[in-house]
């Protein structure tokens, strides 16, 4: 009855408001005698615990370790430390430098290079399954262990809800897919899934001494990956500031287990963001809503930035705040010099950032405003189509618009494929402002488009659906 009254009561009154944004909140910080983290990947599992992988592949001396904090924590945990059970030994152990972390449920998913001296001439790699999170339950796989397709590095680390893990590798400028389900048995569990044709290389085109090669992986949560219109995106550094081979690209074509059919098309976006240089991960995800997170990584950009992707377009839409943004320099949020990844809790609501450059890991919650309802007498001149408010919402939102004269006019909503799902007004409407609600009740979560058409054009813009 309250939301029906605001509702009422913003229709005839009209409304002022600020627009719901990302808050600092505060670092998470470390145990006092782990003094050594390279903060280079992070994840969430579905409870809401996010992982810290620290990593020697940027700094040699750093510890190849796992940290863990929930939601209340303000202090990591240490899961594991491979430099001290022995498992980084160049002689005996498994992890050379951690390169990818995920999750499953609760399972939580590391791969990482066999430390090279043990292997040579090969690089090699291998995966690590750690159920419900227990140290003493791990399943080890990778070259000499278990499983099949680890006779490369593979670099970031993504999953299906169908238990697929997503890599990418230097062999080839390309990616590889591994099996972990127990009910797919062909192939065999932990092993790669073979390219039925030559392998898809990146956008970038072929690396140049293994150096600029994809550096992570991000899949769509939940999204059905038996179909080849689902789409996962992976990053990629340049080789150098001059030649470069850097950025996004987004696949489609096939599917999990036919993973030659993908082709992949580099991303692109108006300001130029997503063009990247020699650094390393440039970590993304993918949040519950859609929208691709990407860390930017090197001293240029140093920046947190959230996208929706239409095709192989990107549109910015979220910037988590930093005080060292170099575009914003007067910016208050997190002191961040060098993100190198950033994971996203199942409600999309809380974000995390790993920060190489300083060494940190910061945490961020997307807060609501508080609403200013009252008189607003605005002349109009121009036509425009108003973020929709609230957003995200459930189940009801606000969409407004401006008209300079009178003129025929369609509102209509969109699912994320494109297909009208709703018609809010056809008709006639005078100049001014005008403001249609929108009642989502029985569709499902996700990503919604709602347009304006008049005879001067069209506009559209982006909401979300979060039950």
């Amino acid at each position: 009855m309250k939301r029906n009254l605001l509702f009422m009561l913003m229709l005839l009154t009209g409304m002022i408001y600020g627009q719901a944004e990302w808050k600092y909140k505060g670092e998470i910080t470390y145990p006092v005698a782990d003094s050594l983290v390279e903060p280079f990947m992070v994840t969430t599992d579905v409870n809401g615990r996010v992982y810290l992988a620290s990593s020697k592949v940027t700094n040699s001396r750093a510890q190849n370790a796992i940290f863990y904090a929930d939601s209340a924590d303000t202090v990591f945990k240490v899961l594991i430390n491979f430099d001290l059970n022995g498992d980084s030994d160049t002689l005996q152990g498994n992890v050379g430098a951690i390169r990818g972390i995920t999750t499953i449920g609760t399972d939580l998913y590391i791969n990482s290079n066999i430390p090279y001296p043990r292997t040579a001439p090969n690089t090699v790699a291998a995966q690590y399954r750690y159920p419900n999170g227990d140290t003493t339950l791990v399943e080890k796989f990778g070259f000499g262990l278990t499983g099949a397709g680890y006779g490369t590095y593979i670099n970031g680390l993504a999953a299906t809800k169908d238990t697929v893990l997503m890599t990418g590798i230097p062999f080839g400028t390309s990616f590889r897919f591994y099996n972990f389900s127990y009910g797919v048995t062909t192939p065999a569990r932990g092993s790669w899934v073979p390219m039925a044709t030559t392998a898809p290389v990146e956008p970038g085109g072929p690396h140049t001494a293994g150096v600029d090669v994809i550096r992570d992986v991000a899949t769509v949560p939940g999204a059905n990956y038996n179909l080849p219109e689902t789409p996962f995106y992976t990053s990629r550094n340049s080789y150098s500031n001059t030649q470069v081979t850097g950025g996004i690209a987004v696949w489609t074509g096939g599917d999990q287990f036919n993973p030659s059919s993908y082709t992949g098309t580099r991303v692109s976006d108006a300001a130029g963001e997503l063009t990247f240089d020699k650094a390393i991960p440039y970590g993304i995800t993918v949040d519950k809503t859609g929208i691709l997170w990407v860390a930017g990584t090197d001293t240029t950009k140093r920046w947190v930035k959230g996208y929706t992707v239409l095709i192989n377009f990107a549109q910015n839409m979220f910037e988590l705040p930093s005080q060292n943004d170099p575009n914003n320099p007067n910016a208050e949020g997190a002191p961040m010099t060098g993100p190198s990844d950033v994971t996203l809790s199942p409600d999309a609501l809380t974000a995390y950032v790993a920060d190489g450059g300083s060494g940190k890991v910061f945490r961020f919650k997307y807060e609501e405003p508080t609403v200013d309802v009252k008189e607003e007498t605005v002349s109009v001149n121009s036509f425009a189509l108003n973020q929709n408010y609230p957003n995200p919402f459930n189940p009801s939102t606000m969409i407004s618009y401006s008209l300079p004269k009178q003129t025929k006019v369609r509102v209509a909503v969109a699912n994320a494929i494109g297909q009208e799902v709703a018609v809010l007004f056809e008709g006639t409407k005078s100049s001014g402002k005008h403001s249609h609600v929108f009642d989502a009740t029985g569709m499902t979560s996700g990503i919604y488009f709602y347009s304006i058409t008049t005879p001067a054009g069209k506009l559209t813009r982006k909401m979300i659906l979060m039950k």
